[in-house]
């Protein structure tokens, strides 16, 4: 059934993902990589071209097909990862540093305790990272021997978890390209080498909207409600790993709502599904608490050292992410990691903190006025989105040449594909980014024709939930690493909607 609030919010997201695509094509901003436009353009006119033309054909949509490509994926995804290990910096190192010398019996340090005081979020990296010293000490292993492979197998259960959403709306072919294009822009990315909560959270964050789809599917109410539960589960997972994934919630409960006026309910059915959008939102807090707790007990830390007073409110966020940061050479950072916003509240109160943070928001106005601050943000959401590479290289010290060392073989080719100073980097990151400004593309003009259906508006409401997110507060583009199957899975599902694919189906009926 129609839904005037539902196809609004798909064709938001449908200007919205155009917009990004054509500003990444025709003025894109600057990341940590140069993108060739000689190269990116013509390859992204040309995955569109196949997006149109290409057709699955009938034995790739046999039902092992999705089976073995996610197995598979997990494979090579692992192997890529194993083969591109270097010493990583900023806190993926910290975090892994703290979690050797714990399980080593070492306890803790003052500046350790207040590094987790300021970002209490990384708890649950750290009980991973203990987890993983601690198997590969069993083992005789370095902790990233153990880590790496469970990147590799987060991406195998992200694709098949690819498959389940895209092939319910799509049917077989679709899904099947789908997996495909998440291998290549997920499975194949230089961060598989980084143990760091990107990976850990991504087949919480697919699998979380796959269940919810599933529930809003015509079936037995317990059927309904246990996978419901579950979906629930899933997403708390995600976000007592990484923060973010709190942006599928909130789309659950918004799909929901619309949902609601989907069908002329009766004004107690309506109050029925009120209150079990309140209790979910409940169950979702109280389980984040939960699971934060015990990632907490699990890390080995005195929890009783860590002053969560002194982690910055939501306003510094906000702030951070209004910062602009301009290189000697003229790449604009927009609203990312700032030393002197940190420094600046160490050692202050709550109150003082956001007194700064909103003396930093005033001053920012006073600067930029209102045409300059929707600039400012347009600016941002073309620089989180316009990246296909998703920052890889681009945190602490890991671009610098020697930081991967010298192979041959497999591994070399590995290397020169993949490490940042690699021969064949360069034209690997533009052809990536092609594929994604392409998906960017498909989903996009996909969405602006496309009916109302209650899965692909789930989908969108949490692209548009990750795009306000990253848009707000601090961003860039590894920000939305997690998310990215969740995009390649809207291009699937409104592909069919593209106007010469239209056309084609109109001229075989």
């Amino acid at each position: 059934m129609e839904s005037p609030v539902g196809r609004a919010l798909l064709r938001l997201a449908g200007v919205s993902l155009v917009a990004v695509a054509v500003v990444g094509l025709v003025a894109p901003r600057p990341v940590n990589v140069e993108h060739r436009w000689l190269v990116v353009v013509p390859a992204t006119l040309g995955f569109l071209l196949l997006a149109v033309v290409v057709r699955v054909p009938g034995w790739a949509k046999r039902r092992w097909v999705p089976v073995v490509v996610a197995v598979g994926g997990g494979v090579v995804a692992t192997m890529v990862g194993l083969m591109t290990r270097y010493r990583y910096g900023w806190d993926a190192r910290v975090i892994m540093d703290m979690a050797r010398g714990l399980q080593a019996g070492r306890p803790l340090g003052p500046a350790e305790y207040d590094y987790l005081s300021l970002y209490p979020n990384n708890l649950p990296l750290l009980a991973i990272d203990r987890m993983g010293v601690a198997v590969g000490q069993a083992f005789s292993l370095a902790p990233d021997a153990v880590l790496i492979p469970l990147n590799g197998i987060c991406v195998g259960v992200t694709l098949y978890a690819v498959h389940l959403l895209v092939v319910r709306v799509a049917g077989r072919g679709p899904s099947l390209v789908a997996q495909l294009a998440t291998l290549v822009l997920v499975g194949t990315s230089p961060w598989l080498a980084v143990p760091y909560t990107d990976f850990y959270a991504m087949p919480f964050v697919v699998g979380g909207v796959a269940l919810a789809v599933s529930a809003m599917t015509p079936r037995a109410r317990t059927g309904r409600v246990v996978l419901w539960l579950l979906a629930i589960v899933s997403v708390s997972v995600a976000y007592s790993i990484k923060t973010t994934p709190v942006v599928i919630a909130i789309a659950a409960v918004l799909t929901a709502v619309v949902a609601i006026f989907d069908h002329d309910l009766l004004p107690a059915r309506r109050a029925g599904v009120i209150a079990a959008c309140a209790a979910s939102a409940l169950a979702f807090v109280a389980l984040g608490v939960g699971l934060t707790s015990a990632a907490t007990a699990a890390s080995g830390v005195d929890s009783s050292r860590i002053d969560m007073s002194v982690s910055p409110p939501i306003t510094w966020w906000v702030a951070l992410g209004a910062d602009e940061q301009r290189a000697a050479d003229g790449v604009v950072n927009y609203g990312a990691y700032s030393r002197e916003m940190v420094d600046a509240v160490t050692g202050r109160s709550q109150d003082e903190m956001k007194a700064y943070a909103a003396g930093v928001l005033a001053d920012r106005w006073a600067e930029r006025g209102l045409g300059g601050t929707l600039a400012f943000y347009a600016g941002k959401a073309a620089w989180n989105w316009g990246d296909g590479m998703f920052w890889a290289w681009g945190e602490g010290p890991d671009s610098l040449p020697g930081t991967l060392a010298p192979a041959t073989g497999v591994t070399g080719i590995v290397h020169d594909l993949n490490g940042f100073q690699g021969a064949g980097y360069q034209t690997r990151a533009d052809l990536t980014q092609a594929l994604w400004l392409a998906v960017l593309l498909v989903a996009g003009i996909g969405l602006l024709r496309a009916p109302y259906r209650r899965e692909t508006l789930l989908v969108a409401a949490t692209v548009l939930g990750i795009a306000a997110f990253t848009l707000v507060l601090q961003g860039r583009s590894r920000y939305l690493f997690a998310f990215v199957p969740l995009v390649v899975v809207l291009a699937a599902m409104v592909h069919g909607s593209l106007p010469t694919r239209q056309a084609s189906l109109s001229v075989r009926r």
